[in-house]
């Protein structure tokens, strides 16, 4: 007898791929697979920009977003319903609030296709979760060294049941649940590949667009007509592209458009054109590198590994 819940799942996978709203592009994932330095990685994707008929901007996003921009684009990236209980629940156990209510609004934050955006790309969760729920530092460094061959949801589980330890008003009766909660949450964010997205320009030069964040647009405290107020007042991509007097050909060279600085993008994303590549998270790089340096399984990964030289490729 076959399962209705076995067909259902044949289905969800048809739909999936029929509806699509993002395309693989496999010219940038060969570039990115050859495992060029950073530097040379950057300077070959600024290239790969600056000869596109129209150039991208980039969004790097965890592979946690991945069902949602394949089914329903990039225009409004959230966590489940139950993702944001499970944050909220495990942060105030810690002393922190962590605040969801940003007025509903659809904001996506880029850059052009550089050194922000691969960083943002390689990170395992949004800075919110990273720090509120895990506790870990604003700086990214890892609270505890990795094990090779340690599965990166044990590694987060691990890290949040240190922390637990470590906190010394954390109340005892909850820590099941909070354990339970976490290792719920981590799986979604370490199955499958982050992603950096590509958008073509013409498909937001309608779109309201601010450098970084605008005062009271996601604090959750604004009205309707407060946020509409703010968001008319805004340029849109394409008075900013005028206004300060950016070239579409060379963007790279105002320091307004450089990979380094954010470009909020408010509103509905067109989905014509959206491309992305895949990257490795920065704890499965560190598996790497460990493993190359001739690191055993079980063995303490040191924090910096990264950083031990591996030359560029002639």
């Amino acid at each position: 007898m076959i399962r209705i819940d076995y067909i259902k799942a044949i289905i969800s996978k048809y739909l999936v791929s029929v509806n699509k709203t993002v395309t693989h592009d496999v010219q940038l994932q060969k570039l990115y697979d050859l495992n060029y330095c950073v530097d040379e990685l950057l300077m070959y994707l600024a290239e790969y920009n600056l000869n596109q008929s129209i150039p991208y901007l980039a969004c790097g996003m965890s592979c946690y977003f991945n069902s949602q921009a394949d089914t329903e684009g990039i225009s409004n990236f959230k966590l489940t319903e139950q993702d944001k209980m499970d944050a909220k629940y495990i942060a105030s156990c810690f002393g922190k609030e962590i605040n969801y209510s940003d007025n509903d609004l659809s904001v996506l934050y880029t850059t052009l296709l550089g050194t922000t955006e691969l960083n943002y790309a390689t990170q395992t969760f949004p800075a919110g979760i990273f720090e509120d729920v895990f506790q870990c530092s604003i700086t990214h460094e890892l609270p505890l060294q990795p094990l090779v061959g340690e599965k990166e949801e044990d590694y987060y589980s691990r890290v949040l049941e240190y922390q637990i330890s470590q906190c010394k008003n954390f109340p005892s009766e909850k820590v099941n649940e909070v354990l339970y909660r976490g290792k719920r949450m981590v799986n979604k964010f370490c199955i499958g590949k982050n992603r950096v997205y590509l958008i073509p320009f013409d498909n937001v030069l309608n779109n309201k667009a601010s450098f970084g964040d605008v005062v009271g647009l996601r604090d959750g405290k604004s009205k309707d007509n407060e946020l509409n107020q703010i968001l008319n007042g805004l340029y849109t991509f394409k008075e900013i592209l005028q206004n300060y007097h950016i070239s579409i050909r060379e963007p790279y060279s105002d320091p307004n458009m450089t990979g380094e600085f954010g470009i909020a993008i408010y509103g509905a994303i067109s989905v014509k054109g959206l491309k992305f590549f895949e990257v490795d998270r920065v704890y499965e790089l560190m598996q790497k590198r460990a493993k190359e340096l001739g690191y055993l399984n079980g063995e303490a990964i040191p924090n910096d590994i990264l950083l031990i030289h591996k030359g560029c490729s002639k």
